[in-house]
């Protein structure tokens, strides 16, 4: 696995990270300098199917896509793997699985699924007590301790921003390494 954690830990200043969908993109900016990836889910539904992010995409999807990337590049990948199709138990095993194809981490979100691009309207997010087991599920998965969970929440357009505070900080007290608070809806889509 690369390491991310080390990476971030060792930047004096901000790590940019673009967002890949493919093998191809992913080696090209690494060539260009970039010193980790992130696999998008809206790059990885509209390649694959030529889909907005909605949901149509799952974890086979996702986890042979992180696998080709993974491959293809020897900087850190962090993989959106949206609300984690499912359960706690899926989480679980959609983690292991990623962990062992030489991924860096995940974006879990905590959207209702199913879930809809983060920049487009019509989110819904789940209580927090349920992602909170999707969480901890996740955290729990992991056997590198290296691999990093980030947590998202879009409650930011849903709830306000105070709500989206108060879910990262509960979400970092559960054990999420990072907290990714979505903007505020831009598209009128």
């Amino acid at each position: 696995m690369k390491n991310l954690r080390k990476l971030i830990n060792s930047k004096i200043k901000p790590l940019v990270i673009p967002g890949v969908y493919d093998a191809i993109g992913a080696k090209i900016a690494q060539k260009v300098g970039f010193e980790a990836m992130f696999q998008t889910g809206y790059g990885t539904s509209a390649t694959l199917l030529g889909m907005p992010d909605y949901g149509f995409i799952g974890a086979t999807e996702t986890l042979d896509n992180a696998r080709r990337i993974s491959n293809a590049i020897s900087v850190p990948l962090i993989v959106d793997v949206d609300t984690g199709y499912g359960n706690a138990l899926t989480v679980r095993k959609l983690i292991q699985e990623l962990e062992r194809s030489g991924v860096s981490g995940v974006f879990l979100e905590d959207q209702k699924w199913p879930k809809r691009c983060g920049h487009m309207k019509g989110k819904e997010v789940i209580p927090k007590e349920e992602y909170a087991e999707k969480l901890q599920s996740a955290i729990d998965a992991k056997s590198n301790k290296d691999f990093i969970i980030v947590a998202r929440t879009d409650a930011r357009a849903t709830e306000g921003l105070d709500q989206a505070i108060e879910r990262g900080n509960y979400y970092k007290k559960i054990g999420a390494e990072l907290i990714f608070v979505k903007h505020q809806n831009l598209s009128k889509r």
